[in-house]
C-alpha cells in the first residue's frame, strides 16, 4: 500500500511537521536517511541530529557531508546538478523512482538553490513538501502530479514556517492537483499548491515565476502575512481561487502580477475567483487574463480598511466579472476588458474608480455600493452591453462621469438606469451613443443624467424625481 504522506511505500505516515519536538525531528531524519541508503549505524550521532534549519543545523550538515552515501535505486554518488548543498544527494538514474521523500531531502539539503529532477513525478494523495528556509527552487520543468479525486488535506509546497525576513522563489514548475470533475460546487477546500502563511511577515518576499497549477487545490498560490509578492508568466487555477494575498494585522504588502492567466478549473466552487486580495494591500496587475470564474477575476475584500492602490493594465475578464473594488481604495483600469457571460452579473464598483480606454461588452452589468458617495469615471471607453450596462439602485450616490466614450446599444441593451431612490449625478460628455435598442437607453427614475456635448438618445426617458438634462 502506498503511504498517504510525502514518504515512500516503505515509510509509515508521519505527523504534521509544524511544531515538531526535537525527538520527532530525530526520527524523521532517520527515516529520510534510510530512503537514500544512509544507515543510521554508519552515521552515529549525525543520524540523530536535528533537521535542517534547527539551531545545531550547521554541525549536522557538516557531519552528513563527511558520511558515506550508498547508491539509491541505481542513482550515482554525485550531487544533483546545480544543487548548492553540503549534503551529498544522489543524482537519480534512469531506473530510480523519484519519490516525495527524495524531493524532501533535496529541499532539506539545499542552502541557496534546490534543483528538482525534471520529468513527471507521481506523488501519492496527501503529499506535503516542507520548505523550511529561504531558497530558490528551480523546478527544472518538473511536473508534480498528485494522485486522488478528493479535496487535498495538505498544502503541496508548504512554506508556512518561514519567518519574517525570509525570501523564497519558485520557478519553472508544474503542479497537477486532483481532479474536481465530480465535486459538489459547495465543497470546502483551503489547501494550496504553494502556501506561505505566517502573520506579520511584512519584510519577506515570495516570487513565483513560470509556474502552472491545475486541478483541485483550493488555491493555486496563497500568501498570507503581507510583504512583497511577485507572480510572473504563470498559469494558475484553484477550486476557490488562483491566487490569494492576505494580511490581517495592519501591516503592508504589495502584489506585482504580470503576464499571467488565472484559469478556473472546468468545475470550480460556486463562488470561485481569480485573485482574492485584501484591499489595503497594493496591487499592480498587467497583462492578466481571467477565464471562467464564477465571480470576479480580481476580488478586493476584507479588513483592515481599504487604503491600498490598485492599478490594472490590460487585464481581461472572459465569461466572468472583471473586478470588485475596495470601498475606499483607489482603483485604476487602463485598457481593461470584460466580455462574455459573467456568471454573477458583472463588476461591483464599491469605491472610487477611473477607467481609461477599457472595453465593456457582453452580459455584464456594473453595480455600485449603496451609500458611498465617490467618483467613478470612464474615459474613452467602449461600451457594448447585451443588457443594462450600469444599474444605480436604492441609496446609491456620488458621481459617474462618462467622457469621450463610444456606446453601441442593440437588442434590449441599455446604457444606464437610475432607480427612484438613487441620488447619483451622471454626466455624459463628448460621447457618441448609437442605439437601436427596444429598451430605454437611458432610464432616469431618480438622480440626474446630464448630456454635455453628447446628442440626445432616442427613446430615453426621465420619471420624477429623476432628471434628464440635454
Amino acid at each position: 500500500m502506498r503511504a498517504k504522506t510525502h514518504n515512500t511505500a516503505r515509510i509509515k505516515e508521519l505527523p504534521k511537521p509544524r511544531g515538531w519536538r526535537l525527538e520527532t525531528e530525530q526520527i524523521e531524519r532517520r527515516r529520510f536517511l534510510q530512503v537514500v541508503g544512509l544507515a543510521a549505524s554508519s552515521l552515529g550521532a549525525a543520524a540523530c541530529a536535528p533537521m535542517a534549519g534547527s539551531t545545531s543545523d550547521q554541525t549536522t550538515q557538516e557531519r552528513l557531508a563527511a558520511a558515506p552515501l550508498a547508491a539509491v535505486g541505481g542513482g550515482s554518488r554525485r550531487p544533483s546538478a546545480g544543487l548548492t548543498s553540503p549534503t551529498t544527494v544522489p543524482t537519480p538514474g534512469p531506473e530510480m523512482e523519484i519519490t516525495a521523500a527524495y524531493l524532501q531531502l533535496l529541499l532539506d539539503s539545499a542552502t541557496d538553490v534546490c534543483v528538482f529532477p525534471g520529468g513527471v513525478v507521481e506523488l501519492p494523495e496527501g503529499t506535503s513538501l516542507l520548505i523550511k528556509k529561504s531558497m530558490r527552487i528551480e523546478g527544472n520543468w518538473t511536473t508534480l502530479k498528485v494522485a486522488g479525486s478528493t479535496p487535498p488535506k495538505t498544502h503541496l509546497l508548504n512554506a508556512d514556517s518561514l519567518c519574517d525576513g525570509s525570501q523564497l522563489e519558485i520557478k519553472n514548475l508544474r503542479i497537477e492537483g486532483p481532479s474536481t470533475a465530480n465535486w459538489d460546487p459547495a465543497t470546502e477546500n483551503i489547501m494550496a499548491g504553494i502556501s506561505w502563511q505566517l502573520y506579520r511577515t511584512w519584510n519577506s518576499k515570495l516570487v513565483v515565476r513560470n509556474v502552472t497549477i491545475t486541478g483541485g487545490y483550493g488555491t493555486g498560490v496563497i500568501r498570507a502575512g503581507g510583504g512583497a509578492f511577485e507572480v510572473t508568466d504563470c498559469d494558475l487555477g484553484g477550486w476557490v481561487d488562483g491566487i490569494a494575498f492576505f494580511e490581517s494585522h495592519g501591516g503592508s504588502g504589495a502584489l506585482d502580477l504580470r503576464n499571467t492567466i488565472l484559469r478556473a478549473p472546468a468545475n470550480s466552487k460556486y463562488s470561485s475567483i481569480g485573485l482574492y486580495i485584501h484591499p489595503h494591500l497594493n496591487l499592480n496587475a498587467e497583462s492578466v487574463t481571467g477565464l471562467d470564474w464564477n465571480r470576479y477575476v480580481i476580488y478586493l475584500n476584507g479588513t483592515p480598511l481599504s487604503t491600498g492602490r490598485h492599478d490594472l493594465k490590460n487585464v481581461s475578464a472572459v465569461n466572468c466579472a472583471l473586478i470588485q473594488t475596495g470601498s475606499t481604495s483607489q482603483t485604476t483600469l487602463m485598457r481593461c476588458s470584460e466580455s462574455g457571460q459573467p456568471k454573477n452579473g458583472g463588476s461591483f464598483l464599491k469605491g472610487p474608480v477611473t477607467s481609461i480606454d477599457s472595453t465593456w461588452e457582453g452580459a455584464g452589468m456594473i453595480a455600485v455600493l449603496e451609500g458611498v458617495a465617490v467618483e467613478r469615471r470612464f474615459i474613452n471607453d467602449t461600451i457594448r452591453p447585451t443588457g443594462t450596462w450600469m444599474a444605480l439602485g436604492t441609496k446609491t450616490a456620488g458621481t459617474v462621469e462618462i467622457t469621450g466614450s463610444q456606446v453601441d446599444l442593440t437588442g434590449t441593451a441599455a446604457l444606464i438606469k437610475l432607480t427612484s431612490a438613487s441620488t447619483t449625478e451622471v454626466t455624459i460628455t463628448s460621447s457618441r451613443i448609437t442605439s437601436t435598442s427596444s429598451s430605454f437607453p437611458i432610464n432616469v427614475e431618480g438622480g440626474t443624467v446630464r448630456l454635455v456635448g453628447t446628442a440626445s438618445v432616442p427613446n430615453s426617458r426621465a420619471v420624477r424625481p429623476g432628471r434628464l438634462i440635454a
